[in-house]
């Protein structure tokens, strides 16, 4: 009984990773499946503003000029959103986070379903204004709580890859939004309803799965975890120092700003391409396609990679974030400068015909292939490098601050284009991308301290289980 862990071969580590989920392969698979559909859904619900700009515009005010007071739908959506996710995140860290995703994707999922009844006119703006403020509380609820809960379901040498599919789900999500409604035009309100009701049924869903046992996947604690050791730490007051001394938590939460300029696309984007380049929703739906299939390939390539690189080098998923964030700039640039305008009545197939649609799509294809590889490397990492009762407090205080930009992202380019033009809007976004590549710099200095602190903290952790097991 003397408390000293015992070195254990790599052919029983891989065991023990065997044994260790509660569940089997297929059902923790299942059990993403319906991680993945919620977010999915829940993303395709509220990126459907962007491209319903001049819809809900004519519908509301019968004026199509002013795109004001819908950013303002979506900052203080996203505000609350934020709010409630600072809430459910510590909540994640003491509690059950299945309880808490479930609470969220009813409150998300039910006021969707409301929004069938707004009225039209400026009663209907209001109306809608509450019920899309309302949805943000639920959102909020679901974010941290899933990643939380994948977190402690895979070991760190497979985490990106994991949350690989997690951010692919939230890209299909957002681009499925965007197809359903760019499609939809005036039935919008039947659009938000359907996708609320989905999301109701996939609610159930949680109902069916098992929340995975904190630590589980920690190489320190996973046979200790097997022997029926319990890992009871929870989040308290005193811990906020601790969360703060680890560097890179600091820089991995301000670098927020890496989604204004995203959310500025996002939300005029639409508008963009049919008043400047005068395309119809016919080609704009096919490049999101092809931007999506590609967004998504990103994704799950770049997250294999820094898995891989992870073996090898503590810094490798920081390293592969930085380019993701840094070469996208040169094919928006690209983008961006294109001068074209398509002849009115143009049917798709001579659209298809310009060299420059071609050439169009594929560089915004190729700035959202690389980017997209960000996500998966960023979460990995910030949970990598917390102990695994802090980690929904710190992806919900990241997400707040991602949600703060997008939050800021269509209200400052609501303005902007006001002011500037939809040129001058979007030409704004590489300003806030290049000030986000400084961001990632400091997090290449910090990111093998922080990691190898913390292992000795689970370390220490570990030693403490095994008396109390004994």
């Amino acid at each position: 009984m003397t408390g000293v862990l015992k070195p254990r071969s790599k052919q029983m580590n891989k065991m023990d990773e065997k044994r260790i989920n509660p569940v089997s392969k297929l059902v923790w698979r299942l059990t993403l499946v319906v991680f993945c559909a919620i977010l999915m859904v829940g993303f395709a619900d509220q990126s459907m503003l962007g491209p319903l700009l001049n819809p809900l515009m004519e519908d509301f005010f019968q004026d199509t000029s002013q795109v004001v007071p819908l950013g303002w739908v979506s900052f203080v959506f996203t505000i609350l959103s934020a709010i409630s996710m600072i809430i459910a995140g510590i909540l994640a860290d003491r509690k059950s986070r299945k309880t808490i995703c479930l609470a969220g994707c009813l409150i998300y999922g039910s006021f969707s379903v409301l929004t069938i009844l707004v009225p039209h006119g400026q009663a209907g703006y209001v109306f809608f204004f509450i019920t899309r403020a309302l949805n943000g509380i639920g959102i909020g609820a679901i974010v941290p709580t899933i990643f939380s809960m994948v977190g402690d379901s895979v070991s760190a040498n497979r985490r990106s890859i994991s949350f690989a599919y997690i951010s692919l789900a939230m890209l299909v999500g957002r681009m499925s939004g965007f197809l359903v409604a760019g499609s939809c035009g005036d039935k919008w309100r039947l659009a938000y309803f359907m996708l609320g009701i989905i999301n109701l049924i996939l609610a159930m869903g949680l109902l069916c799965i098992r929340e995975p046992r904190r630590g589980s996947q920690e190489e320190e604690l996973r046979h200790l975890i097997l022997e029926g050791a319990e890992y009871r730490f929870r989040i308290s007051r005193e811990d906020i120092k601790f969360i703060w001394s680890n560097r890179s938590n600091f820089w991995l939460v301000v670098n927020f700003v890496d989604v204004i300029p995203a959310s500025i696309i996002i939300f005029l984007i639409f508008k963009y391409l049919k008043d400047i380049h005068n395309l119809g929703n016919d080609i704009i739906n096919l490049t999101i396609i092809v931007v999506a299939v590609l967004g998504g390939a990103g994704t799950l390539i770049f997250g294999k990679l820094g898995d891989w690189g992870f073996q090898k080098d503590k810094r490798a998923k920081v390293i592969i974030a930085l380019f993701c964030n840094m070469v996208p700039i040169v094919f928006m640039i690209g983008f961006l400068s294109l001068d074209f305008r398509v002849a009115e009545g143009t049917s798709l197939k001579g659209v298809l015909a310009l060299p420059v649609i071609w050439l169009m799509m594929g560089l915004i294809g190729a700035a959202m292939f690389i980017n997209q590889g960000v996500n998966p490397n960023w979460y990995s990492t910030l949970t990598d490098i917390n102990l695994p009762e802090h980690r929904a407090t710190l992806i919900s205080i990241a997400s707040f601050m991602d949600i703060m930009g997008h939050a800021l992202g269509p209200l400052i380019g609501s303005y902007l284009a006001t002011s500037w033009g939809l040129r001058g809007a979007m030409w704004s976004v590489l300003l806030f991308w290049m000030v986000n590549v400084g961001l990632w710099l400091p997090i290449l200095f910090h990111i093998k301290k922080d990691w190898t602190r913390i292992h000795g903290c689970l370390k220490q952790r570990a030693r403490e289980m095994e008396k109390k097991l004994k």
